[in-house]
């Protein structure tokens, strides 16, 4: 009987002493060292036993009486337990026998009260009246059978005056303050604008509501967008322009994923940049000589109305003083002189024409570069991913894309440009080519 005590008191030390010790690394010390230390009762308990001398073996019929009396009364908790148990489901049987039709009426209440609450917490009309579907809890448990209480006609009344402020507040615009959750994850509080059940807006921002509060989108949709909600928000009395979205936030955040055109660019990669700065360099170089064409034009045609007085500060003059510098030439010898004055007359016509339609032709072939370049990339991601997440892909689709289109986006203007920069400079030289053929005729009358 002793080392049975013994044994319960080392078992009861070993219980008691894991939650003295901070970790097991602490517990396996004390173990290694035997420093565990019993229990006050187990201490209490072995100093008893100790004490008793002859009288052990009434402690021991002591202790067997009280585990007896324990047991007993554990029984008897039990069978009461059991005894309540039945007749509360005889009372819930009864409970929903007493019902009738009315099980039907709380069913549809229930589902009723269910959609609304799940209606509430997600509606723009409560980021004005906060805490709305907190007020039906009770109501929930009253139909769910969790409270003994039945559904009365004034929380029938409360969920209809719910219900009714929605339906009302969809069809108004309303202005109020709140806190708002910037984007930089900061809280202030800041006036608001809510249009019907359908957006939320601050001054020149789209804001969002969920079960967190009212949140700034962390990325605003186009500038023409914050334009409109920046109308509608100072907006005193007088209508204003805005883009409602029916869908309750689906649009904007299609709106808002839409990439900017910078971003377009950067999908693009190195190839599309390249591409796209060596199409500016041609857009400004077509400019310039088409700019440039027109002055030589104008004065060209200025200068054949006076072939008599030539100037050398324009093409047609230069080719008019190559022969009136030679008077004494014969038909043949101003021939050649023209001729010569035309040609060197045409490089400076024509020059950066030729850069102009290179551009127009290798554009287009940069963009296909890109192309391929974006499909191996996203070949190399299904090799490596899989094919299973659309959005390993996405990437190299871009850069096939959106290269291409920068190809034929400079390739188009580029070539309509090319066009015009040349018919202009073909003008010029057919005028060079007209009045030098005139004084060729002219002379040969003389």
């Amino acid at each position: 009987m002793k080392r049975l005590l013994t044994a319960a008191a080392f078992a009861a030390a070993i219980i008691v002493a894991p939650a003295q010790a901070q970790n097991l690394d602490q517990l396996l010390d004390q173990v290694k060292s035997g420093a565990l230390q019993k229990s006050k009762s187990a201490v209490d308990l072995e100093k008893r036993f100790r004490a008793a001398g002859g009288g052990k073996a009434g402690i021991v019929n002591e202790l067997k009486a009280e585990r007896a009396r324990l047991e007993a009364r554990s029984d008897a908790l039990e069978d009461q337990f059991t005894q309540n148990n039945d007749a509360l489901d005889a009372l819930r049987t009864q409970r929903q026998a007493s019902l009738g039709d009315l099980k039907d009426l709380f069913g549809s209440m229930q589902q009723i009260v269910g959609e609304t609450s799940a209606l509430f917490e997600t509606s723009l009309v409560s980021a004005q009246f906060p805490n709305r579907s907190a007020e039906f809890d009770g109501m929930i448990q009253k139909l769910s059978g969790q409270s003994n209480d039945l559904i009365s006609a004034s929380d029938v009344e409360k969920l209809w005056k719910a219900v009714f402020l929605e339906m009302v507040q969809q069809g108004k615009i309303a202005k109020f303050s709140a806190n708002v959750a910037t984007a930089s994850g900061a809280s202030e509080q800041q006036d608001i604008v809510r249009v019907g059940a359908f957006n939320l807006i601050g001054d020149g921002t789209y804001l969002t509501y969920g079960k967190g509060g009212v949140a700034a989108l962390p990325r605003q949709p186009d500038g023409r967008y914050q334009s409109a909600a920046s109308s509608l928000f100072n907006a005193s009395g007088e209508g204003a322009t805005f883009s409602l979205d029916p869908t309750s936030g689906k649009l904007l955040e299609a709106a808002v994923e839409n990439p900017s055109l910078g971003e377009r660019i950067n999908q693009g990669g190195l190839i599309g940049k390249i591409i796209l700065s060596v199409g500016a360099i041609a857009v400004l170089i077509a400019l310039w000589r088409i700019i440039t064409l027109i002055g030589v034009a104008s004065a060209v045609n200025k200068q054949a109305k006076d072939p008599s007085n030539p100037s050398s500060k324009n093409p047609l003059g230069r080719v008019l003083k190559a022969v009136t510098d030679n008077p004494t030439n014969d038909t043949e010898a101003m021939e050649l002189r023209l001729s010569e004055a035309i040609m060197k007359e045409t490089p400076k016509l024509t020059a950066w024409l030729m850069f102009l339609k290179i551009v127009s032709v290798v554009a287009p072939l940069g963009g296909l570069l890109g192309t391929v370049w974006g499909m191996i990339e996203t070949f190399q991601s299904i090799t490596l991913f899989g094919a299973g997440d659309p959005k390993l892909m996405a990437g190299g689709i871009s850069k096939a894309l959106v290269t291409t289109v920068c190809g034929l986006v400079v390739a188009i203007p580029t070539v309509l440009l090319h066009t015009a920069a040349a018919s202009r400079a073909k003008r010029v030289e057919e005028i060079l080519e007209e009045q030098s053929a005139g004084m060729v005729a002219r002379q040969i009358e003389k």
